[in-house]
């Protein structure tokens, strides 16, 4: 039997699998409708540790509800703190011209990090224990 199936499985990847898995649905851009109507920070929320990073995503959306493409030169990113005169208790890098944002708290307590892109903020929640 494992002969048989060895040979079928081979058959199976020569003739029926090219190796490449589509995107799922939605998570293509819309070529059409390129208007921005909002932007999300993904995750919207997380729960850390002090010295526990995370990377964060700014994505684009169109007024039906779609992903379009963004120009990463007018992406910045941004932390707030719960306590504003304690100082900057954060590492977030890079702050600018990116997608994606790395956060590391340095102490306990709530954060928000922000994303602007033309205009429009976004934010997720992290609670740092």
């Amino acid at each position: 039997y494992i002969p048989v199936l060895i040979v079928f499985l081979i058959a199976l990847l020569i003739t029926g699998c090219d190796g490449v898995t589509p995107s799922p649905p939605g998570d293509e851009y819309d070529e059409e409708n390129t208007e921005l109507a909002y932007i999300k920070v993904l995750p919207g929320s997380a729960e850390l540790s002090v010295n526990q990073s995370k990377k964060f995503e700014v994505k684009a959306y169109n007024s039906d509800d779609k992903l379009i493409a963004m120009d990463i030169s007018k992406i910045e990113w941004i932390c707030v703190y719960e306590c504003p005169v304690c100082g900057v208790v954060w590492k977030l890098s890079p702050t600018k011209n990116s997608l994606q944002t790395t956060f590391t708290p340095l102490t306990t307590g709530g954060y928000e990090v922000w994303a602007k892109y033309e205009g429009e903020w976004a934010k997720a929640n992290v609670k740092v224990n």
